[in-house]
């Protein structure tokens, strides 16, 4: 009876061993700001600014005003007739409708040369990331901002040395 007993105690201490074994290191990079701070992101970011600079202080310039033109006119409205009041508000709403579609426009053009740019990254980071994941031997590496973790602590964060291993090999 006893000699039962003892038996199933190793057979249970080997059951357990496959998961001790399968215990590993876990970290963690912060892509935004590998896309902010490395040297491809700093380029992309430069080449989107030279791109789209002088659309966006343009669409301020025209926003703005726009906004002094509504401004103007609520402020006139009790001293304007009935039909130069429906004149400048036809005025404001075409050119609102203007700005709304050369706005959206830019920001269609906008979108696409950002997705360009970041696929420019995307593998250079990828290959970063596993390279410094290899070195520190982990298991498993997770995207701080969209894995929905509650801590991470800061010991797995390999954010930094994921930005030096890819300026590293891309410059």
């Amino acid at each position: 009876m006893i000699r039962g007993l003892i038996l199933p105690v190793p057979l249970i201490l080997a059951s357990m061993l496959p998961v001790a074994a399968l215990a590993t290191e876990i970290g963690y990079v912060d892509m935004q700001q590998v896309l902010e701070e490395s040297n491809l992101g700093k380029a992309a970011q430069a080449s989107l600014e030279e791109q789209f600079g002088d659309e966006q202080q343009a669409f301020a310039r025209e926003e703005a005003e726009i906004r002094q033109m509504q401004q103007a006119l609520q402020r006139d409205k009790p001293l304007m007739s009935e039909a130069q009041l429906e004149k400048k508000e036809s005025e404001l709403r075409s050119r609102i409708e203007q700005f709304e579609e050369a706005f959206t426009k830019i920001q269609r053009q906008l979108a696409q040369a950002q997705q360009q740019e970041g696929n420019k990254i995307l593998k250079p980071a990828r290959d970063a990331v596993i390279r410094v994941a290899k070195e520190r031997n982990l298991g498993a590496v997770f995207e701080a901002n969209q894995s929905g973790v509650v801590y991470l602590d800061d010991e797995g964060d390999i954010t930094d040395e994921v930005i030096k291993t890819m300026n590293a090999s891309t410059d």
